[in-house]
C-alpha cells in the first residue's frame, strides 16, 4: 500500500482511495477515516464532555451503571451498553462478553486461557477476557489478523 501526501493550500481535505478490488480491508480503512471525527457524550467530573469514539479501550457494563475506559481514564455513560454498541460496532467495537464491548484497534494479543475463553490484551496492558460465545464474532473481525491469535 503507498501513500501520498499532497499539500494544496487552495483546497479543503480530501481523501481518495484507490484500490484493485472491495476487500475486508478496504472497507475497515473507509469506516475509519468516516469515523475520525465521530464523538460521543461521557460523563467526567459530574459534567458532560465529547469524547472521541478512537479514544475508547472498551466499555463495561457493572452494576446497571456503563464505565468507558480510555488509556488512562475511566468515564460514565448515561447509556446502556447494548446501545453504544449499536452506535459503535461499525468502527470496530465488538461485543467479548455478557457485560463488555472492546475497540479492536486497541487489541494487542489474545491467548487461550480455560474453559474455552480468551485472555485479550491491550496495547496499554489491560487484560479483559473474551468469553466462548463472542469468540467466533472477534475471529470473524479478525479477517486475516489470525497472527494476533496464539495458542
Amino acid at each position: 500500500m503507498d501513500i501520498i501526501l499532497v499539500e494544496d493550500k487552495d483546497s479543503s481535505l480530501e481523501i481518495q482511495i484507490k484500490y484493485p478490488c472491495m476487500n475486508s480491508q478496504v472497507q475497515q480503512l473507509i469506516q475509519k477515516i468516516k469515523s475520525l471525527d465521530i464523538k460521543i457524550v461521557v460523563s467526567a467530573n459530574e459534567r458532560n464532555v465529547l469524547l472521541n469514539i478512537y479514544d475508547i479501550f472498551y466499555i463495561e457494563s457493572v452494576e446497571r451503571k456503563t464505565f468507558i475506559y480510555t488509556k488512562d481514564k475511566v468515564l460514565g455513560s448515561s447509556k446502556k451498553l447494548y446501545e453504544l454498541l449499536d452506535e459503535l460496532k461499525e468502527f470496530g467495537f465488538v461485543q467479548i462478553n455478557k457485560s463488555c464491548i472492546m475497540n479492536m484497534d486497541v487489541l494487542d494479543s489474545v491467548k487461550t486461557i480455560f474453559n474455552s475463553r480468551l485472555k485479550a490484551t491491550l496495547v496499554n496492558g489491560e487484560k479483559v477476557i473474551i468469553t466462548r460465545t463472542y469468540i467466533p464474532k472477534v475471529k470473524k473481525w479478525l479477517d486475516g489478523e489470525a497472527k494476533l491469535y496464539e495458542e
